[in-house]
């Protein structure tokens, strides 16, 4: 997703302190299946250790 304010992700999640630098965001919920060409293809999924950084 693009448009958003970087900084204030990165000062809101304590980025900056880790060394990190937020670049993207993935907005979350339900998609509208009646306009989704991707519906019928095969999901494919990936160990979340491979893309999550959980922060406690």
């Amino acid at each position: 997703m693009e448009g958003f304010n970087n900084a204030e992700y990165d000062k809101i999640l304590g980025l900056t302190e880790k060394g990190l630098k937020s670049v993207a965001i993935m907005p979350l919920g339900y998609r509208d299946e009646s306009g989704d060409w991707l519906v019928n293809l095969k999901k494919v999924r990936q160990p979340k250790s491979e893309f999550i950084i959980e922060f406690k």
